[in-house]
């Protein structure tokens, strides 16, 4: 059998299918939605629901430093072909969307969402729909206390976790828009002092480069050295692609060195590999 061939548990499939049947037919009691759409791997799975479900779907993307080129640019492309209409809206701030109790102060990334799309014509009163698992919405409410008023968290109610929305990611086949599971740039930094806009353009750079080299699951940690001057990029790669990175060594060390690291190494850690093919 392929090495990316999965067998699922029917049991499981069977709950999950029968899960999903609800969302779907959650988001048809509405007429309208904005989807709060950065183009990752749960957005993508979000927005196939919603095209599912027969609602009409506006998209909105925060543009933000902490949401990778790749995932501007799998949304812009997302909404280009199916016809949404999108809103890509430009800050500067740096919008934690994973990982929230890591700064000691940070932005409402949800509610700075609402208030940003209230702005656009016509967008101010439709419910905005958050691709949100429950694990990520217990760690909002950790943060945050509250759900902002109109709102949805369809998934999240459902008991949709992080790893369900990857397998219905690959159940629908949508791996063709990219993988997408790279999450928020905010998770690669170990320490949160060393997270500012110049240090999240360098392992964005980085990680773009390394796509570009047939390594799109790669991902890049930013660490410094106890002299908190020297840069160290670790890189993250499923176990599957370590012998690519070996024979690639060279390159990678040159291509990430362009965008300001001092020194490159690999992370030896196993990671769970994403489903490549449900059967």
């Amino acid at each position: 059998m392929d090495a990316n061939v999965v067998m699922l548990n029917r049991g499981y499939d069977q709950t999950f299918q029968a899960r999903e049947q609800r969302i779907i037919e959650t988001l048809a009691s509405y007429d309208e939605l904005v989807v709060s759409f950065s183009g990752r791997l749960a957005a993508c799975y979000c927005m196939d629901l919603c095209r599912a479900s027969g609602v009409r779907i506006r998209a909105v993307t925060l543009d933000s430093p902490t949401l990778s080129r790749q995932a501007v640019s799998r949304a812009k492309r997302y909404c280009q072909h199916h016809g949404i209409e999108q809103k890509v809206i430009q800050t500067d701030e740096i919008l934690i969307c994973n990982y929230l109790g890591r700064l000691g102060k940070v932005i409402d990334p949800i509610r700075y969402v609402c208030e940003l799309a209230s702005l656009e014509s016509n967008w101010g009163h439709q419910p905005i729909l958050l691709p949100a698992s429950i694990d990520e919405q217990r760690c909002y409410l950790q943060r945050f206390d509250s759900l902002p008023a109109n709102t949805l968290w369809c998934f999240a109610e459902q008991g949709m976790t992080d790893q369900d929305f990857r397998y219905g990611f690959h159940k629908r086949r949508l791996d063709h828009w990219g993988k997408g599971g790279n999450g928020c740039l905010s998770s690669r930094f170990i320490d949160p002092v060393t997270l500012d806009r110049h240090h999240l353009r360098m392992v964005d750079m980085a990680e773009q480069m390394l796509s570009d080299m047939g390594l799109e699951e790669a991902q890049v940690f930013f660490h410094t050295l106890a002299d908190r001057v020297t840069t160290l990029a670790r890189v993250r790669v499923p176990q599957r692609l370590r012998a690519r990175v070996f024979d690639m060594q060279g390159s990678i060390l040159k291509a990430l060195k362009s965008t300001d690291f001092d020194l490159v190494t690999l992370d030896m850690t196993v990671i769970d590999e994403p489903l490549e093919r449900v059967v």
